[in-house]
């Protein structure tokens, strides 16, 4: 996802014509031509990752040696785990319904 799907833009000029910069924790702003890190966006404070999945913001990650997705959970002591199954997906077997 583009940066400006986190709300992130310039530090410098305050635009949002951005993108990832190939330097890592950087964005490309085009208006001032220059590699910056940017402000924060949504990691500036507490994520609500509820609200994040109802925007279409994902936080699960991509295991490149095994190129199989991690799903993220947040779990009730607070702390995030990723998982190599969604958690919310228990079986795709039916279930039956009433008893």
């Amino acid at each position: 996802m583009k940066p400006t799907a986190y709300e992130i833009s310039c530090d410098l000029c305050g635009g949002s014509n951005i993108e990832w910069s190939e330097y890592e924790h950087m964005v490309w702003c085009y208006d001032c031509e220059k590699d910056t890190p940017g402000n924060g966006g949504i990691f500036d404070g507490p994520i609500g990752l509820e609200l994040c999945r109802i925007l279409g913001i994902s936080f699960d990650r991509i295991d490149l040696k095994t190129e199989t997705r991690r799903y993220m959970k947040a779990c009730r002591d607070g702390r995030l785990r990723w998982y190599k199954k969604c958690p919310t997906i228990q079986s795709s077997r039916p279930r039956k319904l009433g008893g």
